[in-house]
């Protein structure tokens, strides 16, 4: 894993987090965040407003300490690159080939340029699901401004690549099946506006489907450690009643990083295939 792969994962890392807190500051004042490690940035004023004012920004200072974690962790397997790796970059080296590998199946041989973006996407997503279950940490995609910004710059990659391999050929793609005939021209705009409407709510499908699993994930925790709170209380004894759903939550963080980047991995890989249907010969 060379330097060039280290850099476009960080940029992929750091266009996550700017999408991540551009929604937050729509997200108004007044919500009560949860207790954390990093509720003391209240105290912390920039121009007479405190760091953290609401749960969004709680959420955004996470995603900031989950990136510097994976960055930390990326320089120092690779600082010292080997031929024959060792230690963390052999580690690196498993997770970057098993990327590679998910990538291609999914997307076809054109799968191996977009590991950077696809397989950044499910280890920040997994890791920042598995900082809910630390105690004390806080789950960044348990927020919703954290899982819009995330697919929100899905779409714009999705409608990048889409308008940089078919320029305005892309927009066929919009009333493919209908003739392109000037008393169709109703049906046209009816089909159009279906598949804009269609391109427009799979941002809110994966936004609302990874915040939707996180959040009940976390809820779920927190009533079980409150159940064993009473418990203790009333037998002096310690009962950690929220054991087998950690066990279970793991997995679950997991499946919804690898949920998410599936998606995303589908929604490009449409885009390419098309591309390539239309170049074929008939």
């Amino acid at each position: 894993m060379g330097r060039g792969l280290l850099a476009r994962i960080a940029v992929t890392w750091l266009a996550v987090l700017g999408a991540s807190g551009a929604a937050l500051a729509g997200e108004g004042e007044g919500a009560r965040e949860p207790v954390t490690w990093l509720n003391w940035l209240e105290t912390v004023k920039v121009h007479g407003r405190p760091v953290i004012s609401n749960t969004a920004s709680l959420a955004f200072a996470w995603s900031l300490v989950v990136v510097v974690l994976l960055l930390a962790i990326s320089l120092l397997g690779t600082r010292r690159l080997s031929l024959r790796p060792r230690g963390l970059q052999t580690l690196l080296e498993m997770v970057v080939g098993a990327l590679r590998s998910f990538a291609v199946s999914v997307m076809g041989p054109r799968g191996a340029e977009f590991v950077p973006f696809i397989g950044s996407l499910f280890i920040y997503i997994a890791v920042m699901n598995l900082f809910g279950l630390v105690p004390g940490c806080m789950s960044p995609t348990a927020n919703l401004s954290t899982t819009a910004g995330l697919a929100f710059l899905v779409f714009c990659v999705v409608q990048y690549y889409g308008w940089r391999e078919r320029g305005l050929a892309y927009l066929k793609h919009f009333v493919e099946g209908v003739p392109l005939k000037i008393w169709y021209l109703p049906l046209l705009l009816l089909v159009f506006a279906i598949h804009v409407a269609g391109e427009i709510f799979r941002p809110f499908t994966l936004a609302l489907r990874l915040f939707g699993n996180m959040m009940g994930e976390e809820t779920v925790v927190l009533s079980l450690v409150g159940l064993s709170v009473p418990l203790l209380l009333k037998y002096w004894i310690p009962i950690p009643v929220q054991l087998p759903n950690l066990a279970l939550a793991v997995v679950t963080s997991l499946v919804q990083a690898m949920i998410f980047a599936t998606l995303t991995a589908v929604y490009l890989g449409g885009v390419l295939q098309d591309h390539e249907t239309e170049e074929a010969p008939a």
